[in-house]
């Protein structure tokens, strides 16, 4: 006689609710990593943006009014990039 609907399902449902956990988990961990990078990759921006400061200001006199513009460029891209991602992730980097 094969079983009753009510005896297979619970271990299926039990199984699925597991599953599930297991899912959720995953996809906590998943964010967690995505948060750790981008705050990773926000922390390289500023450093970025310091040295090409530095740069600017070792530079002085010499540089041309070319390199200046896109210095400044650069250095506005990377400040409007890590804000953004500040606002959008807030600051879980220590």
């Amino acid at each position: 006689m094969p079983a009753s609907p009510t005896t297979a399902y619970p271990r299926s449902d039990l199984l699925s609710s597991q599953g599930q956990q297991v899912y959720g988990e995953l996809e906590a961990l998943a964010l967690q990593l995505l948060v750790e990078k981008r705050a990773r990759q926000r922390d390289l921006q500023r450093d970025i943006a310091v040295k090409a400061a530095r740069t600017l200001a070792q530079l002085g006199d010499e540089a041309r009014a070319a390199d200046l513009d896109l210095l400044v460029t650069f250095l506005e891209l990377a400040a409007a990039e890590a804000e953004r991602e500040r606002c959008r992730w807030g600051e879980t980097a220590g």
